[in-house]
């Protein structure tokens, strides 16, 4: 007989430990895996240190056997979520777990218990911690490592999650653009476009990095608004992702569009820092910071973060002048194909636009529902 699971609400100690290390363990022998920072993780986790915590609560899980780790997860109850909806849900998040079908539904259980007596009827996931981090399971497309702040998981996560009484909530799709030639239609209509089209385009500018952000993140709250799980980015949010974000931004690949004197349009993509992230394996120091510079000089793809434009200046092809000046601006600098994620399954203007520009649908991630009623 099998040694019965426990659930143990983390606090802090040996099982804050264990719920850190847990993922460290399980992907060991994984060369897809990207093993986040640490300090990070402790970081996003700490109610004192991330500001989504001030709109947010969570209660952290860790199933055992025979007190061993084997499985994790986070329940999170986000108040803005809920003026943003107009419905009491809860999130799940940081879901790792070993192939325990048992210890899967007893932590799916635990956060469920967690968010019903909070008055929640819905339980959506995996949220780490916000529609703005980690969003989804990988169910498709297994080949290879994640690109930046993208999730990644064994393909049996979908089982465990569906065993323990998740269903499909929503699909969403990484679009990879491998062709580093500008389309030739592209490169056709452009001229035209960017004569009539009554806008101007230019790269972000470091020296103003604060304002610009905050510019942005106005817009980005803006033309998100579209997408199912979308809730605003608070101010201090915003500060918070500006600077994690800051050490990896080439402003070659930032595109900000005005008009009329306003911001109207924005292309915010990253070079792939996982590729340094593997390298440094979760820590920076001793020699993970060297590992980590060293091996961002190999980085030849880029994510298409976000990308949008005001509903007010829509179809005057902006959104083709920012893929445009990406192409033109990337490629001489050794960028060679994107990642455009996460695009939501029925979302067929961004659909139309990958197939526009070569790109194939080659990663699919799924975010699930509950129901607590």
């Amino acid at each position: 007989m099998p040694h019965p699971v426990t659930i143990v609400g983390v606090e802090r100690g040996k099982d804050m430990r264990d719920f850190v290390e847990l993922p460290y363990r399980l992907y060991a022998d994984d060369p897809r895996w990207v093993p986040p920072l640490r300090s990070d993780e402790k970081g996003k986790l700490d109610p004192a240190a991330h500001p989504f915590w001030g709109h947010a609560e969570r209660k952290l899980f860790v199933a055992r056997r025979a007190g061993r780790a084997v499985g994790r997860i986070v329940a999170i109850h986000d108040r803005l979520w809920e003026e943003t909806h107009g419905e009491r849900a809860a999130y799940w998040g940081w879901f790792e777990c070993e192939n325990d079908a048992m210890a899967a539904s007893s932590l799916f259980d635990a956060a469920a218990a967690w968010a019903k007596d909070r008055g929640c009827v819905r339980l959506i996931g995996p949220l780490s911690p916000s529609p703005s981090d980690l969003v989804g399971l990988q169910i498709e497309g297994f080949d290879g490592s994640p690109v930046i702040m993208m999730p990644y998981n064994p393909p049996y996560y979908d089982e465990l999650a569906k065993g323990a009484g998740n269903g499909k909530w929503k699909d969403a799709l990484a679009w990879l653009v491998s062709s580093p030639e500008i389309p030739e239609r592209l490169a056709k209509v452009m001229p035209r476009i960017e004569a009539r089209g009554g806008f101007t385009i230019r790269n972000i500018d470091m020296k103003r990095y604060d304002e610009e952000v905050q510019r942005f993140a106005e817009l980005y709250n803006h033309f998100e608004r579209v997408n199912s799980i979308y809730t605003p980015m608070t101010p201090p949010e915003v500060v918070r992702l500006a600077k994690d974000l800051k050490p990896v931004i080439d402003p070659d690949i930032v595109f900000f569009v005005e008009a009329e004197g306003k911001l109207v349009g924005a292309s915010f993509a990253l070079p792939d820092a996982n590729v340094g992230l593997k390298a440094a394996y979760g820590r920076l120091f001793p020699f993970g910071l060297f590992k980590l510079m060293r091996a961002m000089k190999k980085v030849h793809l880029v994510r298409v973060l976000s990308m949008g434009v005001h509903e007010d200046y829509r179809n005057r092809g902006i959104d083709l002048a920012m893929y445009y000046h990406s192409y033109k601006r990337g490629v001489p600098k050794g960028y060679f194909g994107a990642e455009m994620s996460w695009v939501e399954e029925d979302n067929a203007a961004m659909a139309n636009t990958a197939v526009k520009l070569g790109g194939i649908p080659y990663r699919k991630y799924r975010v699930y529902e509950r129901s607590l009623a």
